[in-house]
């Protein structure tokens, strides 16, 4: 079986605090206010288990479509 490198293109990565794998998606998420969303995660490699934050900006301003391509899909804007 071949292995091949997995190509990661996001600065909002989160990465394990003990091993430094890279995680996915959280184990679970909570709301608790506006503005607040509390994250935990559990490493698959270490069994690691931590907790983050996400602030969320109130008000929200909405994106352009371009600025949302180049935002999730940078490779799709043609140069």
């Amino acid at each position: 079986m071949t292995k091949v490198a997995a190509i990661r293109n996001s600065e909002h990565e989160t990465t394990c605090v003990k091993c430094g794998e890279t995680l996915i998606a959280p184990e679970w998420s909570e709301y608790v206010s506006e503005g607040l969303v509390l994250n935990l995660w559990s490493c698959s490699k270490c069994g690691q288990r931590f907790e983050t934050e996400a602030h969320i900006p109130v008000v929200a301003t909405s994106k352009a479509d371009s600025e949302l391509l180049e935002d999730f899909f940078p490779s799709l804007l043609v140069a």
